[in-house]
């Protein structure tokens, strides 16, 4: 037999067994469960390779024959309990206990208290409470009453007083913050403070003793015992139609009392105290000077008047004019008014 007929031979065997190789290989289609995934098994065929010397035989792989397909189970669904807002609401659900508070329509604000995370998944014994929270802001005031001083002052006769500083209240305004959980206060706290000092009302009081005029025994008294000087005479003083002299060098305005003195009492200058001679600051009115007083309103004249005293309440500046009147009652009937100060020529 020649090698050509023997390979041909060969060939012709080598094909018959892959007949019966392929015939006997069967590949059965096998389905794995995974979850609910379904798989088909891959079919293989041979394929003959034939070469001048050899023979090979190959596995292909064959499309699969049929599509994939996956199954989805639907979530398991628990029941929850929810506890707010002094009820229990029952809801059957599945997710997390976000999606439970979603279903039941139940809001957590922001200073609420939650006993669970809202990303917690649900389980069979998931049970969700809810504690309220409020936080209240108060402002109390309180009244801080206000003090009041008295000023002592000799310039002014005893028993006048004038408020010459109103008083006026502080307060303190403290603001509160109360923490309720489910309507319950559960604490207290201070966190802020305002206060307003109060002003002191001041109020002048007059101390200037009265002084008690004893009306004296009739006596005799020389001409030459009390000097022109000491008993002004205002008739000499030419005045216009309004009452005001006609030949005056200046005039100040200013604040004007009275007072009185015992029988014989002696001025600052030694001159006994008598109607028309005045109290003064000699460093604003000089001794001796002639003046012509008069209400700055034109309601009372006192008339001519000597520069020839002083005293307390004209060298603090209180008053400018002092004036002398006989009595205590003509005294209260001055009282204390403004004047006009007419300087003599």
């Amino acid at each position: 037999m020649s090698n050509n007929t023997k390979n041909r031979f060969g060939l012709n065997s080598a094909a018959a067994n892959c007949k019966k190789v392929l015939k006997n290989l069967k590949i059965r289609t096998a389905m794995i469960s995974a979850g609910a995934v379904a798989v088909s098994a891959v079919a293989l065929c041979a394929a003959v390779s034939f070469g001048s010397d050899d023979i090979a035989l190959t596995a292909v792989p064959e499309k699969a024959s049929a599509a994939a397909f996956m199954t989805v189970m639907p979530p398991k669904e628990y029941d929850v309990k929810i506890s707010v807002d002094g009820k229990n609401i029952g809801v059957k659900c599945s997710g997390t206990v976000a999606d439970a508070l979603s279903a039941a329509d139940v809001r957590v604000y922001d200073d609420d208290l939650i006993n669970i995370g809202f990303s917690e998944p649900l389980n069979p014994n998931t049970e969700i409470i809810i504690n309220r929270v409020d936080i209240v802001e108060e402002v109390q005031v309180e009244v801080i009453d206000y003090a009041t001083k008295y000023r002592e002052d000799d310039g002014y006769m005893a028993g006048y007083t004038e408020t010459v500083v109103d008083g006026e209240e502080g307060e303190i305004e403290t603001t509160f913050r109360h923490v309720y959980i489910d309507g319950e206060l559960v604490s207290s706290s201070v966190i802020d403070e305002d206060v307003t000092e109060p002003v002191d009302e001041i109020v002048l009081v007059g101390t200037k003793e009265e002084e008690v005029y004893v009306e004296p025994a009739p006596i005799e008294i020389p001409d030459a015992a009390v000097p022109a000087a000491e008993t002004p005479d205002s008739s000499g003083v030419a005045l216009d139609e309004n009452g005001i002299p006609l030949s005056y060098s200046t005039v100040l305005t200013g604040s004007a009392c009275a007072y009185t003195a015992s029988a014989g009492a002696l001025t600052s200058t030694g001159k006994t105290a008598a109607v028309g001679l005045v109290a003064v600051d000699p460093d604003i009115i000089p001794y001796g000077t002639e003046l012509y007083i008069v209400a700055a309103d034109g309601s009372r004249v006192y008339g001519y008047a000597i520069a020839a005293d002083t005293g307390g309440a004209l060298l603090n500046g209180s008053i400018l004019v002092d004036l002398f009147m006989n009595t205590e009652s003509e005294c209260y009937a001055w009282g204390r008014r403004d004047v006009n100060i007419y300087f003599l020529n």
